[in-house]
C-alpha cells in the first residue's frame, strides 16, 4: 500500500507537524496577549520536549546501531551530530532571521520587514524537525535497521517514529503561538498573524521527505542520518529556544518547564514507545 512507503509516512508526519504549528497560531483568535512569564514557560517546555525527542528518538537508536563497531561505536554518531549542527549553523549564517524574544537580528544584512524575519526564524527552526521525523520513518522501514534495533519486531521501531512525531507536534503548538503573538505585538491583524504563523511551519514537511529518502539509502548511513537530525534539533534548542526563554529573567521557571517537557516525553516513551 502507498501509505506503507516511508516517504509517504514522512510527508504525512511532516504535514501533521505543520498542522500543529497552525493550531498553535490559531490560538491568536482565542487570546491575543499572554504574559512574558507564560511565554517563557511555553518556550522552555518546547525546548525540553525537543531535547528528549532528540536523545530518545534519534541518538539512542543511532548508538544501538553502531554497537557492533566496538570502541569506535561513537564515531558515526559524533560525525552525524557535527554535520547536523553545522548544517543549521550554515543556514543561520546565510538566512536573515529575528529571534522573537531577544529582538536580535542574525544573518546577513537585509531590508526584510520584521514580520518576514520572524517567520524566517521559525521556518529555520522547523527544518530539523522535518528531517527528524523523516529519518525516523525511513529508519523504521529499513530491514537492516529493524533487525538491529528491534531484533525483528518492526512495530517497535515504527512506534519510536510515531513517538517522535507526537513529541514534535506537542512542542510545535506553543511555538506557533509564539510567532502569532509576536506578530500581533508588531501591530499585525489577527488573521495575518495566524496565516504567517501557519506559514512558518511549512518547512517541516519539506524537510521530512529528504530525511526519509536519506535514511532508506543504506543501513550504514542510518546512524549518521539519525545523529544528523538530532544534532540539528539540539542546535536549535541551545542556540535559540533556551536563550529566548531566559531573555527576560524567567530562567528558573523556563528551566522547570523544560524539565517538565522532558519528563512528558519520557512518560510517553515509557507508555507507548
Amino acid at each position: 500500500m502507498v501509505f506503507e512507503h516511508p516517504a509517504v509516512q514522512a510527508l504525512i508526519a511532516g504535514s501533521l507537524s505543520w498542522l500543529s504549528v497552525s493550531a498553535g497560531a490559531a490560538l491568536i483568535f482565542v487570546r491575543q496577549n499572554f504574559s512574558r512569564f507564560v511565554m517563557d514557560c511555553l518556550l522552555g517546555a518546547a525546548g525540553g520536549m525537543m531535547l528528549a525527542a532528540a536523545f530518545l528518538g534519534l541518538l539512542a537508536p543511532a548508538l544501538e546501531m553502531t554497537e557492533h563497531l566496538g570502541r569506535l561505536s561513537f564515531l558515526p554518531v559524533m560525525i552525524g551530530l557535527a554535520l547536523g549542527a553545522g548544517f543549521l549553523l550554515g543556514l543561520d549564517r546565510i538566512l536573515p532571521h529575528l529571534h522573537v524574544m531577544q529582538n536580535n537580528v542574525e544573518g546577513p544584512d537585509t531590508r526584510w520587514r520584521r514580520s518576514i524575519l520572524l517567520v524566517a526564524a521559525m521556518a529555520l527552526h522547523h527544518i530539523p524537525e522535518g528531517l527528524a521525523v523523516g529519518v525516523g520513518y525511513g529508519a523504521a522501514a529499513h530491514p537492516d535497521a529493524v533487525r538491529a534495533l528491534t531484533e525483528g519486531v518492526a512495530g517497535a521501531d515504527l512506534a519510536t517514529a510515531i513517538l517522535l512525531t507526537a513529541s514534535i507536534m506537542l512542542q510545535n503548538i506553543p511555538e506557533g503561538l509564539v510567532v502569532a503573538l509576536a506578530l500581533r505585538a508588531e501591530g499585525c491583524p489577527a488573521r495575518s498573524c495566524f496565516l504567517w504563523g501557519a506559514a512558518s511551519g511549512a518547512t517541516a514537511p519539506l524537510g521530512a521527505l529528504p530525511g526519509a529518502l536519506a535514511a532508506t539509502l543504506a543501513s550504514g548511513l542510518l546512524p549518521v542520518a539519525l545523529a544528523f537530525a538530532a544534532g540539528a534539533m539540539i542546535y536549535v534548542v541551545l542556540e535559540e529556544v533556551i536563550p529566548e526563554a531566559n531573555a527576560s529573567g524567567n530562567g528558573n521557571a523556563a528551566t522547570i518547564a523544560a524539565i517538565g517537557g522532558l519528563c512528558l516525553v519520557v512518560l510517553m516513551e515509557s507508555l507507548f514507545g
